[in-house]
């Protein structure tokens, strides 16, 4: 018979808001441990009580307590764990209960006693399988020696009874990072180096074991396989060479030897649904189609949308993504797979998280957690989201002997168990001006195009949307801010217009009315450039100025067009030169002048400074 698991999530001492003359004592679970699952195994509380107050407490005792209401939902699991109000009482039984002291007796400040409470299943009154029950210890005490004692401290918990089916466990390691390509062989910073060699050095370890599952974002492996081939870093205006070409080879390495069936893949970027949802912003599903069929080794493995928390709306949204499966982290049932209103079924997940909390029991609590989680999934199965190296760890540590271990190919094969339900929560998304980047991105790359008709960076357009509205900005705006700024200086219009110069010779001479002198194009942009110069002038019918022939200037040179000035008349005239693409998109600011126009010619009155005159 399958051992009962016990399930610690609080330990709750006395209200703060107390009389310096009240009784106050903490009461900490130090283990629980059951026979087994029968009615007549025995449930036994190890507890450690002590008297933190600065008065003594008569008439201490302590019982244990239960609800007997069975927990069989993922919500209402929550909901106990999270503290909610639920309803129990005393056990009776012989040894359900403890007399420390008696009502003449003080338990001292600073006194603390360890004991042991402990009462058979039947007892408690929990006698249902596949379930979690409440449970803990109450301890009562006076501050006067009267018989008007209260409970004074408390320990919470969830005794879970797993059914006698084996639960099978879904553990899926997420491989994805925060998005550092701008366009292709140029990043924005080189933290995923750092990160190839750490956190997903470890998320690859557990990827590697045969027990456990992966999904990968297609973005992540692009940016790898981008790098392994070499790759530069944009640092203020310069580009300097990438320090993890070796790092991202061996990681590539790493991950093309992974079991294939155990594998999946989300969309590309892991863009925002929320968002797009609310914009009605369904082309992110053509854009990561086609930025994903770019990227080798992927195109077999079921497409999985993980929005995390998933509104019903949304939901519906989703449906057109041509995925085998949305997951989900906010389903209020147990069960791996749910079907939903969409032909899109529901992986119901439980986001592994350890706890931070600085309580020394609090790493227990979350692991005794997982373990209620899964027994109340029964043989409709547990999926577990991992993407921690810590949450692996703790997904390790709670692998109980009444559960089996499926792939999430195998889980993504099961039928669906019930009809999903979703618990409402916040919306958690984008700004409306973090969202607004991927049109300045789509804008960029028009204006780029134009400037750079043969652009390699182009094909990346796509994918650069997709990052710019990445979930990863989400909870780190300041993170996003770097790329959108990064994303700027790679083919953003100003930065751009700021890498290619004009230069104009100090002093134009003209021997006739009609003559031609030589200007400058310098392209320190990153790839050749299509321009041509042109110049107005204020007072076109006494000055006009044709536009140079459309020259195609190589990264780090130079070019030298002609400017053919017409005059019609003496006086002094001014002008603006100003380089554009072949469609006539300005580039770069305006260099002013004035054209002093006189019988026989004209000359340029030269402003070095290119600032008005």
């Amino acid at each position: 018979m399958a051992a009962a698991v016990v399930i610690a999530f609080t330990q709750l001492a006395p209200g703060p808001s107390r009389a310096a003359d009240s009784v106050q004592l903490s009461l900490v679970m130090t283990s629980l441990s059951t026979t087994g699952t029968k009615p007549d195994d025995r449930v036994s509380l190890k507890l450690t009580v002590t008297n933190t107050g600065t008065i003594p407490a008569y008439g201490v005792v302590a019982h244990l307590w239960r609800s007997r209401d069975a927990i069989r939902d993922q919500a209402s699991l929550l909901s106990v764990a999270d503290g909610g109000a639920t309803l129990g009482g005393w056990s009776q039984g012989t040894g359900s209960y403890l007399l420390i002291t008696n009502s003449t007796t003080a338990f001292q400040p600073g006194a603390t006693r360890s004991f042991t409470l402990s009462a058979t299943l039947k007892q408690l009154g929990f006698d249902t399988r596949a379930a979690a029950y409440a449970f803990g210890a109450d301890v009562v005490a006076t501050a006067d020696q009267s018989s008007n004692n209260s409970v004074v401290a408390k320990a919470r918990t969830l005794l879970s009874l797993p059914g006698k089916a084996a639960v099978p466990i879904t553990s899926i390691v997420v491989l994805t990072a925060a998005p550092t390509k701008g366009v292709n062989g140029i990043f924005t910073s080189d933290q995923l180096a750092t990160e190839l060699t750490g956190r997903l050095s470890d998320l690859l370890d557990a990827a590697e074991d045969g027990d456990v599952s992966w999904l990968i974002d297609p973005a992540l492996l692009d940016e790898v396989i981008d790098q392994a081939d070499g790759y530069q870093v944009l640092t203020g205006k310069k580009l300097t060479p990438g320090t993890g070409q070796q790092v991202a080879t061996d990681w590539l390495a790493r991950f093309n030897r992974l079991d294939r069936s155990r594998g999946a893949r989300t969309l590309f970027a892991s863009p925002d649904i929320a968002s797009s949802s609310a914009h009605h912003l369904s082309d992110i599903f053509t854009w990561s189609k086609g930025a994903s069929a770019a990227v080798p080794g992927i195109s077999e493995l079921p497409l999985v949308v993980v929005p995390g928390n998933v509104t019903s709306d949304e939901l519906a949204f989703v449906s057109a993504a041509g995925a085998q499966a949305v997951l989900a982290t906010n389903a209020r049932l147990a069960g791996a797979v749910q079907s939903t209103a969409t032909s899109l079924p529901l992986l119901a997940a439980q986001s592994v998280k350890p706890s931070t909390d600085p309580q020394a029991d609090a790493a227990l609590q979350q692991r005794q957690l997982m373990l209620a989680q899964t027994a109340i999934s029964g043989a409709a199965g547990q999926v577990r989201l991992l993407t921690t190296p810590e949450a692996v760890g703790l997904d390790a540590e709670t692998r109980p002997g009444w559960s089996t271990r499926r792939s999430v190919t195998e889980t993504l094969e099961t039928g669906a168990s019930r009809a999903a339900e979703l618990s409402a929560v916040k919306p958690v998304r984008l700004t409306e001006d973090q969202f607004a980047l991927r049109e300045r991105v789509g804008a960029d790359f028009d204006s780029y195009l134009d400037l750079v008709p043969g652009s390699t960076f182009v094909s990346q357009r796509e994918a650069a949307a997709l990052r710019s509205i990445s979930t990863a900005w989400v909870t780190d705006a300041a993170a996003g801010d770097a790329f959108a700024s990064g994303m700027a200086g790679v083919i953003g219009r100003d930065a751009i217009g700021s890498r290619i110069r004009l230069d104009i010779s100090s002093r134009l001479v003209m021997s006739a009315r009609s003559n031609q002198f030589p200007v400058t194009i310098t392209n320190q942009a990153f790839e050749p450039v299509s321009v041509r110069v042109v110049v107005t002038s204020n007072n076109p019918q006494r000055l006009s100025i044709a536009p140079s022939e459309v020259v195609t200037v190589e990264p780090g040179q130079s070019q030298t067009v002609n400017i053919r000035p017409e005059a019609t008349g003496n006086g002094v005239i001014s002008a603006r030169a100003h380089i554009t693409t072949a469609s006539g998109r300005r580039v770069g600011v305006d260099h002013r002048g004035r054209f002093g126009c006189r019988p026989g010619g004209c000359d340029r009155l030269a402003n070095p400074s290119g600032s008005p005159p």
